[in-house]
């Protein structure tokens, strides 16, 4: 097998295992991105707004969550009902939280009731890799993808791995890891990886949520498994299991300043069969199961919990001087409740084709996906994009697409708040941008309008939700890179205007102006350090009654510093909110004041 591919297989196995050879020079597996396109492609001849968050930023994030490493590292704007483990909500470029899609190694773990994602749920001890892709995508992925897509790619890689880190509120985690190849030939991979974290935190509420607030302290522990088994058939032919569960406890201040207790379950098990049918056309099998379980141990204790039984059917083919890719997907969403849903099942099937090609200085990019729910019928989605080299270091592109967004069994089937008539929300968006990378110097600038209509909302005169809603979101991402021999820099600022268009307000906890900014040192010797920025204008919160109260705007900083003590050992040292800004992110929640984090970690072959 050529080298290339084989590096590029081994790079994408935690995504579809989907990696035909691609034409051209060697490649880092690094600038491979696959969301976009659901088939590897060289980063450069891209034309979607994509960002990779890779191991090394992973690794430099001791004492950040996912929704803050997403903020720091994606230029996403984010939310959360205080400290560690609680309610946390992602949005891509000003849409709603509800519009963002995540996979786990290509695996849907949302909670069909409530229509969210638990990204406070998510170890990073667990994460390899994230592609974050701004911009519609149910072309592609179906349903949700109005805003883009958030795909984790799990670690399964061949080393020992061992982490231990202490830190205010009384934080402590440790995690470990081992993957091997084994038998004949390497021929098994088995790759663990387990971890436990505990904080004692702070309280999630203040004075300002009067009819919760409780002054003590809210705990948050998580235990998490990954596990890689995978073995090679023959030649090109290989059969993988790939899982992964995290377990939480979160302490939250209730109705009447009382304390209650939310147990998070979040669980992806995938089976898959990678088969390199010919030398051009390569075909993966993925049986999967993604579950969201939550139990809330309160006053009034409920639980709602969603399986999600899902097959994907992808072939890969190189031809017509580019990658095509086409296949089935099924999947069965059922919830389980202590509240009786009229009906607790539905059935999404699906057909969808892509298209990537870098043809000379011309690339194109194209997309279709039929849905068939079994609530609402039939839904189609596209995309099309086509870019220009006008110099080798300098690229222009434009894009159309389209998206959509079902309807929950919140929105459709719960008991006296529901409407079972409900239609999928749906958008159409474009997108203008130019970018430039000579290696050493990288700049971008793209501009998108998206309208969203049909949105969802509860309508007071009918006493339920309806289809009454729909916004405008217009806005500019600017983006800056350097890298010299010691130095990397980077910087990115959106300016947005996420609008209601009924009331020409602002969407809320939406700001006008976000950035995040980074400056790293890597001297020759064993030291590292850097710098990161965090901004926000103001936002608007949710109101009881209008006028929506207003949240000041932010700046945090955030300082790290590393010390590799010998090639396996690692010694870092993490001051977050480094200023004590006191900031909200929810009206009435808390957010951490300035806090450090003490990491020891080890790694070797």
């Amino acid at each position: 097998m050529n080298p290339f591919r084989m590096v590029l297989r081994r790079a994408c196995a935690g995504a579809f295992g989907l990696c035909v050879g691609i034409a051209g020079a060697q490649v880092n597996p690094s600038d491979v991105v696959i969301t976009a396109t659901r088939t590897p492609q060289e980063a450069a001849n891209v034309l979607s707004d994509v960002r990779v968050i890779d191991a090394a930023a992973i690794e430099r994030s001791a004492g950040l969550s996912l929704p803050e490493l997403l903020q720091q590292e994606a230029g996403v704007e984010i939310a959360s009902n205080g400290g560690p483990g609680q309610l946390a909500s992602v949005f891509i470029r000003g849409t709603n939280a509800n519009h963002v899609l995540l996979l786990i190694d290509g695996v849907r773990v949302n909670s069909a009731t409530a229509g969210t994602n638990a990204f406070e749920n998510i170890p990073l001890d667990q994460i390899e890799r994230i592609e974050v892709l701004r911009g519609p995508a149910s072309s592609l992925y179906g349903s949700d993808a109005i805003g883009g897509v958030i795909q984790i790619f799990t670690k399964q890689g061949e080393r020992t791995t061992a982490r231990a880190s202490v830190g205010s509120f009384d934080t402590g985690a440790v995690s470990a890891g081992l993957g091997r190849r084994l038998g004949p030939g390497g021929a098994t991979l088995l790759s663990l990886q387990a971890g436990a974290s505990n904080s004692r935190a702070y309280s999630a509420t203040n004075a300002a949520l009067a009819a919760y607030y409780n002054p003590n302290p809210n705990p948050y522990r998580d235990r998490n498994l990954g596990l890689t088994l995978g073995r090679t058939l023959a030649p090109g032919q290989s059969l993988t299991l790939r899982g992964l569960y995290s377990d939480g406890h979160t302490s939250y201040d209730d109705y009447g300043n009382t304390e209650a207790v939310t147990h998070d379950q979040l669980s992806s098990l995938a089976l898959e069969s990678s088969n390199q049918v010919t030398p051009a056309w390569h075909s993966l099998l993925r049986l999967a199961r993604g579950a969201d379980h939550r139990a809330d141990m309160a006053a009034y204790p409920f639980h709602f919990d969603t399986d999600q039984d899902q097959a994907t059917w992808q072939n890969n083919v190189g031809a017509l001087g580019g990658q095509i890719a086409a296949g089935l997907e099924w999947r069965r969403e059922h919830v389980a409740s202590d509240t009786v849903f009229d009906r607790t099942d539905r059935r999404v099937a699906s057909a969808f084709a892509s298209y990537a090609a870098s043809l000379g200085r011309q690339l194109v990019q194209a997309s279709l996906r039929r849905d068939h729910d079994s609530q609402f019928g039939g839904r189609n989605t596209g995309n099309l994009a086509y870019g220009w080299r006008l110099l080798p270091a300098l690229r222009v592109s434009a894009s159309l697409g389209t998206a959509f967004k079902a309807p929950t069994f919140n929105d459709l089937y719960y008991p006296g708040f529901s409407n079972p008539n409900l239609r999928p929300e749906t958008s159409r968006s474009g997108e203008l941008a130019a970018r430039w990378d000579d290696g050493r110097l990288s700049a971008s600038l793209t501009a998108f309008d998206n309208r969203i209509r049909d949105l969802i909302q509860y309508d007071f005169v009918s006493a339920m939700p309806q289809n009454i809603a729909s916004a405008r979101i217009r806005g500019t991402t600017l983006g800056l890179g350097w890298t010299a021999a010691d130095w990397q820099a980077r910087a990115e600022w959106t300016h947005q205007n996420p609008i209601d268009e009924a009331t020409g307000q602002r969407l809320l906890r939406r700001a006008r102006d976000h950035a995040t900014a980074s400056l790293t040192l890597t001297p020759g010797g064993p030291w590292s350090a850097g710098i990161d920025l965090v901004a926000s204008s103001a936002r608007d919160d949710s109101p009881y009654a209008p006028p929506p109260p207003r949240m000041g705007g932010y700046a945090l900083v955030n300082l790290r510093a590393a010390c590799r003590l010998s090639p396996a050992w690692t010694l870092s040292l993490d001051l977050a909110n480094a200023a004590d800004k006191h900031y909200e992110l929810v009206r009435g929640y808390n957010t951490a004041p300035r806090n450090v984090t003490l990491a020891l970690a080890y790694s070797a072959p």
